[in-house]
């Protein structure tokens, strides 16, 4: 039997070490099947909501219409994020089909998630009257613990201890002589207890232990999916801090809190861009290379004026660290390059003789914008329909990045 037990170790650890990976902070994760770690979390998440208070009676007149409100902007934020989060993820599908948003009628404030994408919001939640930039956040924060197998990881964690505890304390037993004892009814009693007991604290320890880095991941998870649909950091960070001040000081509130912190720290810490070259290729074509001091989470929101024929791009939370923020090329179609820093923010200007398309890819640590000789509505950007456009009539609201002549 003893050594049954230890085969089923041998077993259950070389399953999960085959599906171990770097997780999205760069940390050796391993985890747990999808299949597998669905039911586990979803038992996990059941388990959680039993121990929540609920909101208690039904709303009442007004109430029950700002309760709808609060239920239609949960399901339009997490409709926009989801549809972010499986463009910038496509491994996402092989996982499960969608996203899934539910209010849970709690009285205080929390969120939670499962392995096959269901995200749950608490009631409670709607009480801290977050604007939509917050709690835009607070759902793609549950929805990047979803998206960096978080909850595949405390699965394969909690499985891993079980085995071990199973096989291993029986053996323990064994070794300190208390063969005889262990047939009787109440030695299997307390060979059972301590089973539970070591699994369940050897597992939470170990969750605990590495619990930071999931948060860290799932901020910054968060705010990328956020950046692709046009927020910016630093417009999040300053909601966040400003509408989580009258928060209280329960497990969830404090885990909220220091996302709010790492958000700040995130925002923080400006992209630059640190060079700008031109090449020309054999086929005509010219490809403009902007280097930068990190690799983009997302391209430049971008747009293009006829006349005169320029196109525009906004990197966000960026400065740039070039000696000339002018460059002239007298060849070809490009007739120059401007960049213009303000707020945080960095716009190139790429004035043309005359109107091309282009596309735009991240590669590394670089944006390379290549231009076509077709004139064209917004190229495709890296095999996705349309680059986030902004209204050229309505240009960032910052003085210094006006457009020159």
């Amino acid at each position: 039997m003893i050594i049954i037990r230890i085969l089923l170790v041998a077993i259950a650890s070389m399953a999960l070490v085959a599906c171990s990976a770097s997780s999205p902070g760069g940390r050796l994760q391993m985890t747990a099947p999808t299949s597998v770690s669905a039911v586990y979390s979803e038992v996990n998440l059941q388990l959680f909501l039993i121990t929540e208070a609920n909101a208690g009676s039904p709303c009442v007149g007004g109430e029950c219409e700002f309760n709808r409100t609060f239920d239609r902007m949960v399901l339009r934020l997490g409709t926009r994020l989801a549809e972010s989060a499986f463009a910038a993820y496509p491994a996402l599908s092989e996982r499960f089909g969608k996203f899934e948003f539910v209010i849970a009628e709690k009285a205080g404030a929390g969120s939670i998630s499962n392995a096959a994408g269901r995200v749950i919001i608490f009631r409670g939640v709607q009480k801290l009257h977050l604007g939509e930039e917050a709690l835009a956040f607070l759902i793609a924060r549950e929805m990047g613990h979803v998206i960096a197998q978080h909850h595949e990881e405390n699965s394969a964690t909690s499985i891993l201890f079980s085995v071990l505890a199973s096989a291993f304390v029986p053996v323990a037993n064994l070794i300190s002589g208390s063969a005889i004892l262990a047939q009787t009814a109440s030695a299997s009693a307390m060979s059972t207890a301590a089973t539970s007991a070591a699994s369940f604290i050897g597992s939470k320890l170990t969750i605990a232990s590495y619990k930071l880095d999931q948060s860290r991941e799932a901020d910054a998870i968060a705010l990328s999916l956020l950046d692709r649909l046009g927020w910016n950091k630093n417009d999040i960070a300053d909601a966040l801090v400003s509408e989580t001040r009258t928060m209280g000081d329960d497990n969830w509130d404090k885990e909220f809190r220091a996302s709010v912190e790492d958000v700040a720290r995130l925002a923080g810490a400006q992209n630059s861009i640190t060079g700008l070259k031109v090449v020309k290729t054999e086929n005509g074509k010219t490809v403009i290379t902007v280097g930068l001091s990190q690799q983009l989470a997302s391209l430049p929101v971008g747009f293009t004026t006829d006349d005169p024929p320029r196109i525009v791009l906004d990197f966000r939370n960026t400065t740039h660290n070039l000696k000339k923020s002018v460059q002239d090329f007298p060849e070809g179609d490009l007739h120059s390059t401007d960049i213009v820093q303000s707020a945080g923010r960095t716009r190139l200007v790429i004035n043309l003789n005359r109107m091309l398309s282009y596309s735009a890819r991240i590669e590394d640590k670089t944006v390379l914008i290549t231009l076509q000789d077709k004139v064209a509505e917004m190229a495709a950007i890296d095999n996705t329909p349309n680059l986030a456009k902004a209204d050229p009539r309505q240009p960032v609201p910052d003085a210094d990045l006006s457009l020159s002549n």
